[in-house]
């Protein structure tokens, strides 16, 4: 199949939410939708490589462009208004049918978070996948810029994942990057330090009072990872949310951004995951 793109708006909040769609050739979706959450100062066609691979598959990729800074009059300046807008949006994206209420989410940093909070919405996704999604110990700005030159520069000579695709990523992803930093540089910024809000405690808080979730969750991080230092306590930490839950470390992924390099094991590990939570829930 020969995937399509095309784009539309989702009204959320009394915002416009642009939402990017990928589906097979010919618009049918034969092995249905997928939402997918992006991550911070990215856009949905930063992950473009990616989301084809997976509709060329047979599923249909619904992606709204959230956070941070999609040119909204109040963007989201930290973690739980971005939950909150992706939760209105999704529900305005199954309101006007563009999305299937129930269809399985993934996503990635900020995104894969984000979707870690899904569980608890009506209906609620039929699986979640988070691949390195931040963490409460997300790096002050500072750090976190400097993680990201760093990062940058993993990827440009082949340290992170096979250089040439990596350089094509990065040349491909930076425009959209730097434009939405400088759309709104204060709320871009104000948002980094806001990502260190995420607590697993709140998020207990936030499924309550129907705890723990039936929904099967995953979270897939690569071990060189720049903004997932430790996995410590998070294992725990989610498993007080979700009664099925698995944390999955790659060990030859070595970088935080490998889905978008290394597309089709992205792809592979989102199938085998599914395919996991249809014939029975995970660990």
């Amino acid at each position: 199949m020969t995937p399509s793109l095309r784009h539309q708006t989702a009204v959320a909040r009394g915002e416009s939410v642009p939402v990017t769609i990928v589906e097979p050739d010919g618009g049918s979706a034969p092995r249905g939708d997928l939402l997918f959450l992006h991550g911070y100062a990215r856009h949905p066609e930063d992950y473009r490589e990616l989301l084809e691979e997976i509709a060329g598959r047979g599923y249909r990729i619904v992606a709204p462009f959230l956070f941070a800074n999609n040119g909204l009059r109040r963007p989201p300046r930290h973690f739980w208004s971005c939950a909150a807008l992706a939760w209105r949006t999704i529900e305005a994206l199954h309101a006007d049918g563009t999305l299937a209420p129930g269809a399985p989410a993934f996503g990635h940093s900020t995104g894969g978070a984000v979707v870690m909070t899904l569980g608890a919405l009506d209906p609620p996704p039929r699986a979640l996948l988070a691949m390195n999604p931040v963490q409460p110990s997300s790096r002050r700005p500072l750090a976190f810029m400097l993680s990201s030159a760093w990062m940058n520069t993993k990827m440009w000579f082949g340290l992170a994942g096979e250089g040439r695709r990596a350089r094509r990523v990065l040349s491909s992803s930076s425009p959209r990057f730097y434009a939405n930093w400088f759309r709104d540089p204060c709320a871009a910024f104000e948002l980094i330090g806001g990502l260190r809000a995420y607590g697993y405690d709140r998020l207990v808080r936030w499924y309550e009072p129907n705890l723990p979730s039936s929904v099967p969750a995953r979270v897939l991080y690569g071990c060189g990872d720049e903004f997932y230092p430790s996995a410590d306590g998070l294992e725990a930490g989610l498993r007080r949310v979700f009664l099925h839950f698995d944390l999955i470390q790659l060990e030859r992924e070595n970088s935080h951004e490998w889905l978008m390099i290394r597309t089709e094991r992205a792809a592979d590990e989102l199938e085998r995951f599914l395919a996991g939570t249809e014939s029975g829930p995970t660990s």
